[in-house]
């Protein structure tokens, strides 16, 4: 159980790795609804399972104990707006909260806040042949020297694609976001040169990259929560 987590005029960052996680979070998918339990069903490997489980596990104990709604009675819809396929970003009715899950390798992150819309995306570092993704990743003018410059870039554009909502419905290498080396903001955003959006990159673990974005203005707070080790 986790009490809860959410800072005042800030941003929760909940992380749990599959490895350590609690039987509950893993064996008994009964907080999953209709629609999470076919998602799951239709994952072939184990490891995926495991990350959608916990992910998804994890959101429900969140808002939980933020409403005090039992987790069971909390309400996450994931309609995609392009399909009728239920992967969208999760949408929290009636609660005042925003939600964002991201999860790869070991590690699932649930960002939770109601400052507005988030995002929230954690890359396992491994290793691969970045130059040949820079077309589809980096704008005019935009470097990624070295792998990591890659995923500290890769991580923050998903982020802020997450909290938008759109998605791989804008190409990556239409947005901005500043290089790897300096803080992280927004600098331009396909049709909407207006858009405000916060950016933090995330220290989470040896061998991750992640960043959060939250749209309308910076986080006053981002809290790091370890959720899901035994005994916890």
């Amino acid at each position: 159980m986790i009490g809860p987590v959410i800072p005042e005029g800030g941003v929760a960052v909940l992380l749990a790795r599959t490895g350590t996680a609690r039987p509950d979070q893993l064996d008994q998918p009964a907080l999953l609804d209709d629609a999470e339990r076919g998602r799951r069903g239709e994952l072939l490997r184990d490891p995926d399972r495991d990350r959608f489980t916990v992910g998804a596990v994890l959101l429900r104990t969140a808002v939980a104990a933020e409403t005090g709604l039992p987790a069971g009675q909390v309400v996450v819809r994931r309609d995609c707006p392009g399909c009728a396929r239920p992967h969208g970003r999760p949408v929290l009715p009636g609660t005042g909260l925003h939600a964002s899950v991201s999860h790869s390798g070991e590690v699932v992150a649930v960002a939770l806040t109601r400052l507005g819309p988030v995002g929230v995306d954690v890359e396992a570092h491994v290793p691969l042949d970045h130059a040949a993704l820079h077309p589809l990743l980096l704008g005019p003018g935009e470097l990624a020297g070295d792998l990591g410059e890659f995923y500290r870039t890769w991580t923050r554009k998903e982020a802020v694609l997450k909290a938008t909502g759109d998605g791989l419905r804008v190409p990556m290498a239409e947005l901005s976001v500043g290089p790897p080396g300096r803080p992280p903001r927004l600098l331009a955003y396909p049709g909407r040169p207006d858009l405000v959006v916060a950016l933090a990159d995330l220290a989470i673990d040896d061998g991750y990259w992640a960043a959060l974005a939250v749209l309308g203005g910076p986080p006053t707070v981002v809290r790091l929560v370890q959720v899901g080790e035994p005994g916890r």
